[in-house]
């Protein structure tokens, strides 16, 4: 009988250790991609009507403009064309206010993980994005139709002047950029039977979002002059630039998966999850309008339409040209709404 109780007390013994030593502990390494990325609501916010000039007589109306190539000033050029019959529209770049298409990339990261319980785990991650290129190609296409469509508007409404020596250029496109996406993270495991060897889980909980690399940018420059009656010349300069930012934002995590054990420290896991947050996208434009004061002769003409455009290489009269508005830099055009990023990951983890 002491025997037997001798044989129990060595065994209890034994097992607290065991007990204690057992796994608390879990490190996993994954790769994957990132299967998906939406972005949906945003503000577009194009900048106001600019003041009045001063022109002939109030029934051909003008105002100052930054740029004829967005928003107002576009809107200004097309209507006074609408007036002489012209076919020639600008289409404004207004339509490129708006995030572009994320690019899809692969991931990578590790998270580490403390059981708190037979079902639950706390998990912090660190997840980054592998550096991928930007898709510039829609907003290239955008800056390609504005720049032409400028150059049509503006050959036609000089055409119906008494000018001679017009000459109009228009050049423009769309510089590459590529971006990297970095996730920190704190979660919750929430573990459910096992069924066949694997284990499936629920993951929810939330972090901040972190983005880095080059921004995309657009431009557009255009100029033109031209000679009034052989005497009075008149030269403008229009130049735009789009830039693209990317700031910081909190996250909200949701996602599930399975792992599988091969043995009491190593294991493999299959894991979706959704990042949703703020999408910190901002378009922000540049405008940066000139017009040449130059020559021994100088003046101003206008359209005579209403509304009117008009030119002027004498501001000292009193009369401005209708490219005068102020310029305009880091202007927001549009800030964004809500963003998800879907990824897909495989891991290896070992218990300690």
């Amino acid at each position: 009988m002491r025997l037997v109780a001798g044989m129990a007390l060595c065994a209890w013994l034994l097992a607290v250790p065991a007990a204690a030593q057992e796994p608390r502990w879990e490190v996993e390494a994954y790769g994957g991609l990132v299967a998906a990325q939406a972005a949906s609501g945003g503000t577009r916010s194009l900048p106001p009507a600019g003041p009045p000039i001063v022109t002939s007589s109030p029934i051909f109306p003008s105002r100052a403009v930054p740029s004829w190539l967005f928003g107002d000033g576009a809107s200004l050029l097309n209507a006074v064309n609408a007036e002489f019959d012209l076919a020639a529209q600008v289409t404004p770049l207004d339509a490129a206010f708006a995030p572009l298409d994320a690019p899809r990339a692969a991931n990578f990261g590790a998270r580490l993980r403390r059981r708190l319980s037979p079902r639950w785990d706390l998990e912090i991650g660190f997840d980054t994005t592998a550096s991928a290129s930007v898709d510039t190609d829609a907003l290239a296409a955008a800056v390609e139709t504005t720049r032409a469509s400028f150059r049509d508007a503006m050959a036609q409404l000089l055409a119906t002047g008494p000018f001679s020596s017009a000459a109009i250029d228009a050049t423009g496109g769309a510089a590459a950029a590529s971006r990297r996406e970095t996730a920190l993270t704190l979660a919750l495991n929430r573990r459910f039977g096992r069924g066949g060897g694997f284990v499936p889980y629920v993951t929810f909980g939330g972090g901040v979002g972190i983005g880095s690399g080059s921004a995309p940018t657009a431009s557009l420059d255009a100029h033109y002059s031209f000679v009034l009656l052989g005497q009075i010349g008149f030269g403008e300069r229009d130049q735009v630039q789009v830039r693209y930012d990317n700031g910081t934002a909190f996250l909200v995590v949701a996602g599930g998966g399975v792992q599988h054990d091969f043995s009491p420290r190593w294991g493999l896991r299959l894991d979706a999850r959704v990042l949703i947050g703020p999408d910190t996208t901002r378009v922000l434009l540049d405008a940066a309008p000139s017009v040449a004061t130059g020559g021994t002769e100088r003046g101003f003409v206008e359209s005579f339409t209403n509304p009117s455009i008009q030119f002027s290489s004498a501001p000292e009269s009193g009369r401005v040209s209708s490219l005068s508005g102020a310029p305009l830099r880091g202007f927001e055009v549009f800030s964004g709404g809500t963003r998800a990023r879907t990824q897909i990951t495989v891991g290896v983890t070992r218990r300690f």
